[in-house]
């Protein structure tokens, strides 16, 4: 079983790739909040990200690693999400 600190690397690792990548990123906390952003900053205890759309669009926030449950690629108008050719 992976200890915190162990998924906190992980989580920071991913972070890294995607700001040096400039992937934009869905993630989903243990608060049930939604962040469609861009990270602009890796800490070591948290990222720091900015919303690209919806209501807080333009505004940047501080999640802490323990906090994120899901975190993966911001997938824009793909064909699963549509459901094309279903």
């Amino acid at each position: 079983m992976l200890k915190v600190k162990d998924m906190d690397e992980r989580m920071k690792a991913k972070a890294e790739i995607f700001l040096k990548n400039s992937i934009k990123a869905f993630i989903v906390d243990v608060y049930d909040n939604y962040y469609f952003c861009e990270i602009i900053f890796v800490g070591e205890d948290s990222i720091h990200v900015q919303h690209f759309t919806g209501k807080k669009k333009y505004e940047k926030e501080r999640i802490f690693y323990p906090d994120i449950l899901k975190f993966e690629e911001y997938e824009e108008n793909s064909k699963r999400n549509r459901g094309v050719g279903e």
